[in-house]
């Protein structure tokens, strides 16, 4: 009978650690959802953070396209006029002589 009595006692003692073992896995595996749920938000939020950086490159590629287009149609304006100073500049001269 004592050896029976000591059986079930180790092998309730087994039970119990492979109780308390498994409350340890579960709480571990808690944690890393949480972490997994955490990682998620954070991949989320950097995809967004690129969606917007992309769109604000693309804006500030297009801005930069319309002011170099604005730039050079600005320099052909003032070269017509510094064309057309030194044509009224010729005539004066020529009329004064």
């Amino acid at each position: 009978m004592d050896v029976v009595l000591q059986r079930l006692q180790e092998l309730e003692e087994k039970v119990r650690a492979t109780l308390a073992e498994l409350t340890q896995a579960r709480g571990e595996r808690e944690a890393l959802l949480a972490k997994v749920a955490t990682l998620q938000n954070d991949v989320r939020s950097r995809e967004q953070e690129m969606a917007t950086l992309r769109s604000e490159r693309d804006r500030e590629a297009s801005e930069m396209t319309r002011l170099r287009a604005e730039r050079e149609e600005i320099r052909s304006k003032v070269e017509g006029m510094l064309g057309e100073i030194a044509r009224l500049e010729a005539a004066v001269q020529g009329a004064g002589a």
